[in-house]
C-alpha cells in the first residue's frame, strides 16, 4: 500500500504535490502545536451577563411563542449559572423585567413558561429596559428574539447603536416577517443575526449562543502586547509547518533525503519568523477593527497575506531558480485564498474547525501557487528521467543545478556507480544552457579521459549518467 501511495504521489504534477505537502504540513502544525498553544495561553473568558429579550407581541401566537419558550428553556439548561448570569425581559406594547440576574434556574424557566402573546412591538422600550439592567455588568450581552418590524424602527435602531457604543453585545434571532437588513443594523454585524423558520428556532438559539461565547472569548483580557504575541506564535507554528513541509516536498520531488539538519534549522527559523511577522501585522490590524465587520475581514486578510508572502519568499531559498518576486506574489495569493476559506468556514462550523480547515487550505494554496509560479516564464527546464515511468522537472536559470552523489545535490547520481559528490552542474549563461563538469572528476579513474569540461546543450539534448537520463527542454512546460 505504501509503495502504491508512493508511486501515485510521484506521478502527480508538482503544483498538486506541493499543495498536498503544504496543506498537510500546515494542518499538522496547526492541530498539534497551534491549538495546544492557544489552549495553554487562553485566559478565562469574562463572566457573562446575558439578557434574553423576547418579543411577546400578538404576532407571536399560533405556536410561535411556544417554540421560542422551548428553545429559551434549552438555553437556560445549557448555562452554568454559577459563572454566567441570566435575566429575562419581555416586550410587546410595553416592556417588563421578568427575572433579574439573581434568579435561579427554576425561576428562569417559570418566567419563560408564563410568557403570553399580546399587544404591539415596542422594541425601543425593550432595549432601553435591558440597557438599564446591564449597566456596570461584565461582558454584557443581549439575545434578542423578534418576529417582525418594531413600532418605531428609527428609535429602536438609535437605541441599539447607543447600547453597542457602551460595549454591550447585541445578538438577534429573527423569524417570520423580521427584516434581516434591519436586524443587522441593530447588531452592527451580519454574523450576529440568525434566522429560523418554524421548527428551527432551537438551532438558531444554539447558533446565537455560540456567537455570544465567541464574543466572550475574544473579549478575554489579553492586552495588546500579550494578545499580539499569542497570535504571532500561533501563526509562527503554521508558517513553520508550511515551510518544512514544502522543503520535504521539494526534496521528495528530487528524490533526495527529505530533510537535512541545515534545512530543519533554516526552514524552522525562517518559517516561524515569517509567521510571527505575519500574525503580528494581522493582529495589530484586527484589534482596532474587531467590531467593524468589513474592516475586520480586511485586517484578517492582511495578516494571512503577509504570512503567505513571507513564506513564499523564503521558499525561493530552497527551490532552485524560483524568482523571489514571483515567490512573494504566489505566497501572498495563497494567503488570500486561505484567509477566504477561514472566513467562510468560521460562519458555518465555528472557530476551531475553521482555523484547522483554513490552515490546510492556506498551506495547500501557498504550495500550489509557489510551484505554479516556478513553472511560468522559465527559460528552460531539465527533465530528469529516473526510470521509464518516473521523471522530475527542474527549472534552469542562473543558479546552478548540482549533479553528484552528495545528498545535497539537486540530481542524485549513485555513489555505487562511481559518481563523486560533486560531478557537474547545469545553468543558464547569456541565454545558453551550460553543462559544466567539476574539474575534480579528472582525478577519478572512470573520468580521467574526459577533456571537455564545459558543454553547451541545445533544446532536446540529452545526457545519461548511470541510470539517470537528463533532457533539456528550452520552452515553458508544466510537469
Amino acid at each position: 500500500m505504501i509503495m502504491n501511495l508512493q508511486n501515485f504521489t510521484q506521478k502527480l504534477p508538482k503544483p498538486i504535490l506541493f499543495g498536498i505537502f503544504g496543506g498537510a504540513g500546515c494542518l499538522i502544525a496547526a492541530a498539534i502545536f497551534g491549538e495546544i498553544w492557544l489552549s495553554v495561553t487562553r485566559r478565562p473568558p469574562k463572566l457573562q451577563a446575558v439578557v434574553l429579550l423576547i418579543d411577546t407581541s400578538s404576532s407571536m401566537g399560533s405556536g410561535k411563542l411556544s417554540e421560542v419558550q422551548a428553545a429559551a428553556t434549552g438555553f437556560v439548561d445549557r448555562q452554568n449559572l454559577t459563572v454566567n448570569k441570566l435575566a429575562i425581559v419581555e416586550f410587546s406594547s410595553n416592556s417588563r423585567v421578568l427575572t433579574n440576574f439573581d434568579a435561579d434556574e427554576t425561576e428562569l424557566k417559570q418566567a419563560i413558561a408564563n410568557l403570553r402573546p399580546s399587544g404591539s412591538t415596542n422594541l425601543s422600550q425593550g432595549l432601553n429596559t435591558v440597557a438599564s439592567l446591564l449597566q456596570n455588568r461584565n461582558a454584557p450581552n443581549i439575545l434578542l428574539f423578534t418576529d417582525g418590524q418594531p413600532n418605531n424602527p428609527g428609535a429602536s435602531e438609535s437605541m441599539a447603536q447607543q447600547i453597542r457604543a457602551t460595549g454591550i453585545n447585541l445578538v438577534a434571532v429573527g423569524t417570520g416577517d423580521a427584516d434581516s437588513n434591519y436586524l443587522t443594523s441593530l447588531t452592527g454585524n451580519p454574523n450576529l443575526v440568525f434566522f429560523a423558520n418554524s421548527g428551527g428556532i432551537d438551532q438558531a438559539f444554539r447558533s446565537a449562543e455560540r456567537a455570544i461565547q465567541q464574543l466572550s472569548d475574544k473579549g478575554g483580557d489579553y492586552g495588546l502586547v500579550f494578545g499580539t504575541f499569542r497570535i504571532g506564535v500561533w501563526t509562527g507554528f503554521l508558517a513553520l509547518g508550511i515551510g518544512l513541509a514544502l522543503i520535504v516536498g521539494q526534496n521528495y520531488n528530487l528524490r533526495r533525503r527529505l530533510l537535512s539538519s541545515q534545512e530543519i534549522a533554516l526552514g524552522s527559523g525562517s518559517g516561524f519568523l515569517a509567521g510571527m511577522v505575519g500574525g503580528t501585522i494581522g493582529q495589530l490590524a484586527f484589534l482596532p477593527t474587531a467590531n467593524l465587520p468589513i474592516l475586520a475581514i480586511v485586517a484578517r486578510m492582511t495578516g494571512w497575506t503577509f504570512l503567505g508572502t513571507l513564506v513564499g519568499g523564503g521558499m525561493s531559498l530552497f527551490v532552485p531558480n524560483l524568482p523571489r518576486d514571483k515567490a512573494f506574489f504566489a505566497g501572498g495569493l495563497g494567503g488570500v485564498l486561505g484567509a477566504t476559506c477561514f472566513l467562510l468556514l468560521d460562519a458555518v462550523v465555528g472557530v476551531i474547525p475553521a482555523r484547522l480547515a483554513g490552515a490546510a487550505v492556506l498551506g495547500f494554496c501557498i504550495g500550489l501557487a509557489i510551484a505554479l509560479s516556478e513553472q511560468l516564464d522559465r527559460e528552460a527546464v531539465l527533465l530528469v528521467r529516473w526510470s521509464n515511468s518516473e521523471s522530475t522537472t527542474i527549472s534552469l536559470g542562473k543558479e546552478p543545478i548540482e549533479l553528484g552523489s552528495s545528498r545535497n545535490a539537486h540530481v542524485y547520481l549513485s555513489r555505487d556507480a562511481g559518481f563523486p559528490a560533486k560531478f557537474a552542474k547545469m545553468f543558464i549563461d547569456e541565454g545558453k544552457v551550460i553543462l559544466e563538469f567539476d574539474p575534480s572528476i579528472q582525478e577519478h579513474p572512470k573520468f580521467q579521459s574526459m577533456k571537455v569540461l564545459k558543454q553547451e546543450l541545445l533544446d532536446g539534448s540529452s545526457r545519461k549518467f548511470g541510470d539517470v537520463l537528463l533532457e533539456i527542454k528550452q520552452k515553458n512546460i508544466l510537469k
